[in-house]
Formats: C-alpha cells, sequence, structure tokens
C-alpha cells in the first residue's frame, strides 16, 4: 500500500494592491538598464513571484506587507522600502530578485542558458583554464612534500 503525504501551507494571497506595490518596489530595487528589462516590465510580482513564495512561504508575510505599505504610499524610494521592510529588508529584495531572475527574459538577456549538460570536452581553453583562475596557486607556491629517495 502506497500512502501519499501532501503538506499544507498556509498561503497568504497578495491583493491587487498589494501585487502594485509589490511592482512599485520593483521600479526601485530593479529598474532594468540598458541591456536587461527591469522588474515590472517582465512581472516579477506576479506568477514569478507566487512561485519563489511556494518554495519559501516564510517570506509570503513580508512580501505581503511591503506591497501593501507601497500601494498605500505617494513615493516610493529605497529609503521607504528600507523603512516598510524594516529587519526583513535582504528577505525581501531576495524574493524579488528571485522571481526577476527566473524570468525568461532575463536569463536570454544574460545569455544564461539554464542548467544544461556541457562537457569538459566542450570547453573552450579559456574555459578551462585562465590565468585569473590559478593566480592564487601561483601566487602561493609550490606546497608539497617530497618523497623520499
Amino acid at each position: 500500500m502506497t500512502m501519499q503525504i501532501q503538506q499544507t501551507r498556509t498561503k497568504i494571497p497578495l491583493s491587487d494592491e498589494g501585487r502594485e506595490g509589490i511592482a512599485t518596489i520593483l521600479d526601485v530595487v530593479l529598474p532594468g538598464t540598458a541591456t536587461l528589462p527591469s522588474g515590472r516590465a517582465v512581472d516579477a510580482h506576479l506568477e514569478l513571484l507566487d512561485k519563489v513564495l511556494d518554495a519559501d512561504p516564510l517570506l509570503q508575510p513580508i512580501v505581503n506587507r511591503a506591497g501593501e505599505l507601497a500601494s498605500a504610499a505617494d513615493t516610493c524610494t529605497f529609503a521607504d522600502v528600507e523603512r516598510w521592510a524594516g529587519d526583513d529588508l535582504e528577505r525581501l529584495v531576495f524574493a524579488l530578485n528571485a522571481a526577476y531572475y527566473m524570468s525568461s527574459q532575463v536569463r536570454s538577456a544574460l545569455d544564461y542558458p539554464g542548467q544544461v549538460r556541457r562537457p569538459i570536452a566542450l570547453a573552450t581553453p579559456a574555459e578551462v583554464c585562465s590565468d585569473d583562475l590559478v593566480a592564487p596557486v601561483l601566487e602561493r607556491g609550490p606546497i608539497y612534500v617530497p618523497t623520499p629517495e
């Protein structure tokens, strides 16, 4: 007999106002660059954020609270985000970054193929060994112990 155990999670849904507040925070935290899209442009405050919150439900109240406060505010600066998140600022920014980097548009802009099999035989010489990679070893010098004769 096979028994399946389902884990139940208390999910705190984000309201439409809370999601719009998170989008406003994304405009401050991930505004985009000449080569990368903004957090709002990739909809990091929608399904991607839901995936992050499903993966770590402890982030839900933090994100929910910040989104609600941002939606009620007239302006949004990073100082405001710091004030709204308090001690949970790092966790809030982590959740938003996690959602952002799950976007296929962002991964494409970064030329990141995802987790794919790449045999070492196909690597370029620069990927196998570079001066930066071996510099600490060369700087350290030899550390071997010669074998007795």
